[in-house]
């Protein structure tokens, strides 16, 4: 399983979508209580579901991780991850779980991108200017040490195109499983 990890705006979800069209992989749909952008499709996207419900699959074991955030629940099912050709992206307190719980062959990557980049990025995409400096805020702590449990990949100033870093990271994962 392959588990992207960065700040917000840093290519993240843009990666796992050439890992899922050029490498196969299959995407882990995660649960969240927030409302869809306007691209956002239900159930692919993401499984998008009321705080009831959200709290209703805790109550169930439903989920193998959860979090929050900016007010929001996000989580992952526990069936959607026995699939070894998935990909996801995650927080870094997810990962720590998943890890925590016992989950194998985790390919953990972090992207890291410039803070101002990423600013600007998520200005382009026409985020509110008050959500993305929240976003960016709460990003700060939740990525310490993040460098220490994930193969770090630097994209200064988006300097590589997301085709070329999926291709980089099937080609890590590749070596992993022959090597």
């Amino acid at each position: 399983m392959i588990c992207l990890v960065g700040e917000s705006a840093s290519g993240k979800s843009t990666i796992e979508r050439e890992l899922i069209k050029n490498y196969g992989m299959n995407k882990v749909v995660s649960y969240t209580t927030r409302q869809p952008r306007d691209s956002e499709i239900d159930g692919i996207d993401y499984h998008f579901i009321t705080n009831g419900q959200f709290n209703e699959l805790i109550r169930d074991d439903f989920f193998a991780e959860t979090a929050s955030y900016n007010g929001w629940q996000y989580g992952t099912a526990i069936d959607d991850l026995t699939d070894k050709d998935a990909v996801q992206v995650i927080t870094p307190h997810g990962l720590r779980h998943f890890r925590k719980i016992g989950i194998k062959n985790i390919h953990a990557f972090y992207i890291k991108v410039d803070r101002r980049d990423r600013l600007i990025k998520i200005l382009q995409r026409g985020d509110n200017l008050e959500e993305s400096y929240r976003r960016s805020l709460s990003d700060v702590g939740m990525f310490s040490g993040i460098e220490d449990e994930c193969i770090t990949i630097e994209n200064l100033h988006y300097e590589k195109m997301p085709e070329e870093l999926a291709e980089l990271i099937w080609g890590v994962v590749n070596d992993k499983k022959n090597g």
